[in-house]
């Protein structure tokens, strides 16, 4: 059963400090010109995304898939694989027997 809110909610607006928010947890440099754009391009989203919540769907059946028709399958045939040695020949640097790669996150 879904959640309805108790009371109506205002429409929602996005406005330019938000904009630079969402810029700057993006890492995103944008100018006032983009900011102005970003800020009008989201605005007409949400708009959007309000007309199709008004869209009365009870009697429409959830879809699962775009196209459901048949999909041919190869044999499932066992195949050798690579060998540690063969895996790693081109690995920058192996720890442990694994591929050590440089710290992405927080480094």
């Amino acid at each position: 059963m879904p959640l309805t809110p108790l009371l109506p909610l205002p429409p929602m607006e996005v406005n330019k400090e938000q904009v630079l928010r969402m810029a700057k947890l993006s890492r995103l440099e944008l100018n006032d010109a983009e900011v102005e754009k970003m800020t009008g391009s989201l605005n007409k989203l949400v708009d959007y995304m309000t007309i199709l919540k008004k869209i009365d769907l009870k009697d429409v059946e959830p879809m699962l898939a775009v196209d459901t028709s048949e999909r041919p399958l190869r044999p499932d045939v066992n195949v050798p694989g690579l060998s540690k040695e063969k895996a790693f020949e081109n690995a920058p640097a192996v720890n442990m027997d694994h591929f050590s790669i440089p710290k992405v996150i927080g480094g």
